[in-house]
């Protein structure tokens, strides 16, 4: 039996993509895992496509077996290769955050989904379907990090990224921010110190990325983590919460054990949109004091803010390059709130008739897909570009590059090739309508 395993990409998502694009993109962990859990013995041949560097072929090889694992802004495309595989004969699976959190339209396109966590799920409906009776329905709720497989990094492409591997010690977070989908995939489980370490130790790479939504948020776990990671001399960047920057010892033991980067999710520079957000940390008025806090520690620091809170005024939201600038970030990059399938934020709007589209790849953090409080779609669309151009002006990155703790250090330059990707993101680009 032949298999292939496709994370689908939004077609029209690659519009966004542009010469500099790969000075921002890290490598997919996605097939990397999944090909990971593949029982030995089961299928002759194992084919991956990941569409951020490669197209999708319905005929060149006839599949018994097609896995396609695709997040909302790319379930259009996702459902036009799960329709074309079952017309040639294939049977399909779907997994990921769009059909975990929409199970009953995924299963109009699939014959099975696999919802949630695959290390327990995905090997059980691959022995199910080797057997002949495949279940419509997978999810197992008890998975522990501790059966984490070593990703299969030797099949995934470092086309189009920077080409930095990536590594997660804990998939989940405790936060509950109204937006993030986090929940409807991963429980905060963390991996035991151990397994990470060797893990890291495997690659060859200095530089290593960790995609943990909230790497300090089990403090105790990452110090032992960190300090486990301290002799293996490696370069690493990861994301944290505001709160990050009060806690000096996890500062200092983030900065010796190799820590250069952090990405903060400050989202708004209003106290009263945190609290829309959910967030726990709801000080906006302690940014610049955070900031130069970790910068202190030798950090820089990505900081990520949403437009489109109910609190939010389009006077406020225009402010937001000045109001940026006088945090002193490093980079910076901003997205339209979109409120995914499976979060509060979603139940919320679609009970109260204020989304104004389920065009999917349209969910993509670059438009408006719901009537905010105190503009229209297209006025907060307008704001979101006309922020980010201003944002991303030549005077701004070169200030940025001027006061970061990286200036007199050669990772300067992979920062500005982060600020020139972002300045190069191609958001303009329009969207095809259905």
């Amino acid at each position: 039996m032949k298999l292939l395993m496709i994370h689908a990409w939004n077609e029209e998502e690659m519009s966004y993509r542009g010469r500099f694009s790969g000075m921002l993109s890290y490598p997919s962990m996605t097939l990397a895992v999944l090909y990971s859990l593949v029982p030995k013995g089961i299928f002759e041949c194992v084919d991956t496509i990941d569409e951020n560097s490669a197209r999708v072929d319905y005929d060149k090889t006839h599949y018994d077996l097609v896995m396609i694992s695709f997040e909302t802004s790319s379930a259009i495309t996702a459902y036009k290769h799960c329709d074309a595989f079952r017309k040639r004969g294939s049977y399909v699976a779907v997994g990921g955050y769009h059909p975990t959190a929409m199970k009953e339209e995924a299963l109009q396109h699939a014959d099975t989904v696999i919802a949630g966590p695959a290390e327990n799920s995905v090997p059980k409906f691959l022995h199910d379907f080797a057997e002949g009776h495949p279940g419509q329905y997978y999810r197992d709720y008890n998975v522990c990090m501790a059966d984490h497989p070593i990703p299969a990094r030797e099949i995934t492409t470092k086309k189009h990224t920077l080409g930095i591997p990536a590594v997660i010690a804990d998939r989940g977070c405790f936060n509950n921010c109204r937006y993030c989908s986090m929940r409807t995939m991963w429980k905060s489980d963390p991996r035991p110190v151990e397994g990470v370490i060797e893990e890291i130790k495997g690659l060859k790479s200095r530089l290593v990325i960790f995609y943990d939504p909230n790497f300090f948020g089990k403090r105790e776990y990452a110090l032992k983590l960190m300090r486990a990671m301290k002799p293996l001399k490696k370069l690493w960047a990861c994301n944290a919460t505001a709160d990050f920057g009060y806690d000096e010892e996890l500062m200092q033991t983030a900065y010796e054990s190799g820590c250069r980067g952090v990405l903060i999710g400050l989202e708004s520079m209003s106290s009263s949109s945190l609290g829309d957000a959910g967030k726990r940390f709801r000080q906006a008025d302690k940014y610049k004091e955070i900031v130069d806090n970790i910068h202190a520690h030798g950090i820089a620091i990505n900081g990520c803010f949403v437009l489109g809170f109910d609190s939010d005024t389009e006077e406020e939201l225009r402010a937001l390059p000045e109001r940026v600038d006088s945090l002193g970030l490093d980079l910076c990059r901003f997205a339209v709130l979109t409120p995914y399938p499976g979060t509060r934020l979603y139940t919320d709007l679609d009970k109260s008739g204020r989304l104004i589209t389920k065009q999917w790849d349209r969910y993509n953090q670059h438009n408006a897909v719901f009537t905010p409080a105190n503009m229209t779609p297209e006025r907060l669309n307008e704001i979101y570009r006309e922020v980010w151009k201003r944002s991303f002006e030549w005077k701004r990155i070169f200030h940025r590059m001027r006061v970061s703790p990286w200036r007199h250090k050669f990772y300067i330059f992979i920062l500005l090739g982060a600020n020139v990707g972002f300045k190069f993101l191609g958001i303009d680009k329009k969207y095809k309508k259905r």
